[in-house]
């Protein structure tokens, strides 16, 4: 059975389900926050879909982990809009299917559903960032 963490937050990690704070449209991903983080405002809060692409803002990549990770491993910050317009949510994210070496700043990037780890034996799934197809460098 799940994990109480992974069953909360699985609108989430399953459907880039977001919330906006109504008082100054801050978005909070993939927190489901009682006080905004901004400007304080308690409890007014609208749900929100994110787009499936987004701007890379920064990004790292993990050259050396423990055992049990493939390296190298991208990470970045990713700046995804709100599919109904607005501020953008920041998302971090893993890379998949994308060289190292053709990330950048500026560039643009798509979630994709992947399988993230396993929680005894079954598996959590999430999104992770890749180049949009087509369009590698």
């Amino acid at each position: 059975m799940y994990e109480p963490p992974f069953t909360r937050d699985r609108a989430a990690n399953e459907r880039l389900a977001a919330r906006a704070c109504e008082a100054c449209g801050w978005v909070s991903f993939p927190e489901a926050r009682e006080v905004c983080k901004r400007c304080g405002t308690h409890g007014e809060w609208s749900d929100t879909q994110l787009a499936e692409r987004g701007t890379v803002q920064s990004y790292v990549v993990q050259q050396r982990l423990p055992e049990g990770f493939e390296t190298p491993l991208p990470l970045a910050i990713v700046d995804v809009p709100q599919q109904s317009g607005g501020e953008p949510a920041r998302v971090y994210g893993l890379f998949t299917e994308t060289d190292p070496d053709d990330l950048e700043v500026g560039l643009e990037a798509e979630a994709v559903f992947r399988r993230i780890f396993d929680v005894d034996g079954l598996p959590v799934h999430s999104f992770k960032f890749t180049l949009p197809r087509g369009e590698s460098r």
